[in-house]
């Protein structure tokens, strides 16, 4: 099936693949900015957006944006990232025009009431608060703000600080300098008509153009330096673990290929080298995985685990032994099948849903600037040799790790805290 990518004459985005065997339609409007195209006083301020953005339009008020969609089994909802902001809707292929429309005025026309914009402040602090309760988001920020530069190290949600004192005008000025034409896509997949498309056409053609080129994608600059990041709370039972490592980036194809695959076979599943290795065989750990986030020149790698604090030197040291494994010995033909399989199988079973593909084709245009076809991701892992996934895993895996603990308030520094780190 072909893909349809139009670059409009605004600069904005247009990019599409019918699905007639479906009876949905999921589509979308991203807007590329997010929290690293924001400066320190105004942290937060894209996500602040997102959520305001729900509560009114000039044309409609909050329950005239959600009812009509979800009152014909439809879903409406939006996220906020570092590099975009997405607002998506999937529906019944027979509603697709009317959800197009209110999700281009929900993007196209915001109200910004004073009132609407104090009652999102509170949640969203209360947000912030729920994820410093959380520990694998609390060790995720933590770490991102010391491995990545101020741009890509800042949370998403912002800070306590900026959130409570975050303006209209503010808000407003954003909004009006970033949610232009320049940034603009709009995707979508499934049982659509010609006719939705030239109405989304005209939609985006609508939106203001104000940069002669369109702004060019960010990529975290990540430390070379390696780091030892360690928090203590009185809230925990566990240690958790996150070890980060810098890993290519896309416009780095054939390492960002095979660096795909090990990551799945690494980290990813039940049969994963981690999860039977360090859980099924050694017992000390309930949760582990790894995690590979990957921008247009560069890229991190992830391992996160929890477990007993009497365990964590055990646990640091098998991690240890079996990133050098591979380093000099390389993965198995049995691990390679799988990583290769697994994530064939993953693609294949993404194209059973529209909001699956939608989400593919979004991460491609924002990151890359244009999507790969389904077939053209199989044939490049059909393609991968487990010489050339060997090369590139002990080119990313060798060298210094950063690690990053949080850790319960009344556990004793003991001679892990010492250690001049975690290197392979």
């Amino acid at each position: 099936m072909s893909i349809l990518y139009n670059e409009l004459s605004n600069n904005a985005t247009l990019v599409g693949e019918r699905k007639e065997e479906t009876r949905t339609v999921s589509m979308a409007f991203a807007v590329k900015v997010g929290s690293a195209d924001e400066d320190d006083p105004i942290s937060g301020v894209s996500h602040f957006i997102e959520h305001t953005l729900f509560k009114g339009t000039k044309d409609r008020n909050a329950f005239e944006i959600k009812e009509p969609i979800e009152r014909i089994g439809g879903s409406l909802n939006a996220y906020t990232g570092r590099i975009s902001t997405v607002y998506y809707a999937k529906v019944p292929d027979t509603y697709s025009h009317e959800a197009l429309d209110i999700l281009f005025d929900l993007i196209s026309s915001p109200r910004f009431e004073e009132s609407a914009i104090e009652l999102e402040r509170g949640v969203i602090l209360e947000e912030i608060a729920s994820a410093e309760d959380d520990p694998y988001d609390r060790i995720y920020d933590m770490t991102i703000q010391k491995v990545w530069d101020r741009d890509f190290g800042r949370p998403i949600l912002g800070y306590d600080s900026t959130v409570k004192v975050l303006t209209r005008e503010d808000i407003s000025n954003f909004y009006e300098n970033k949610y232009i034409a320049d940034r603009a896509i709009f995707a979508v997949t499934g049982n659509y008509r010609d006719s939705l498309i030239d109405s989304a056409r005209e939609k985006l053609l609508s939106l203001q153009r104000k940069n002669s080129e369109t702004p060019a994608t960010k990529s975290p600059v990540i430390s070379k330096e390696p780091l030892w990041i360690v928090e203590k709370r009185k809230d925990l039972q566990q240690v958790h673990l996150l070890l980060t490592k810098e890993a290519p980036g896309r416009r780095n194809r054939d390492d960002f290929e095979a660096f795909k695959v090990f990551n799945i076979l690494f980290g990813s599943g039940m049969s994963s080298i981690l999860f039977h290795n360090i859980r099924e065989e050694l017992g000390m750990v309930y949760n582990i995985n790894s995690e590979f986030v990957s921008y247009t020149e560069s890229g991190a790698f992830m391992i996160n685990a929890s477990t007993n604090p009497k365990n964590l030197d055990d646990l640091i040291g098998s991690l240890e032994n079996e990133l050098h494994r591979i380093v000099e010995k390389g993965v198995s033909r049995a691990q390679f099948n799988y990583g290769a399989e697994r994530l064939r199988g993953k693609l294949l079973m993404s194209t059973e849903g529209t909001l699956s593909t939608l989400s593919r084709f979004l991460d491609d245009v924002v990151i890359c600037g244009q999507p790969d076809s389904l077939e053209t991701l199989i044939e490049k892992i059909d393609k991968l040799t487990i010489e050339e996934l060997n090369d590139v895993a002990k080119k990313y895996l060798s060298g210094s790790w950063n690690v990053s603990l949080l850790l319960p308030k009344n556990m004793p520094d003991s001679s892990f805290v010492a250690r001049h780190g975690f290197s392979i």
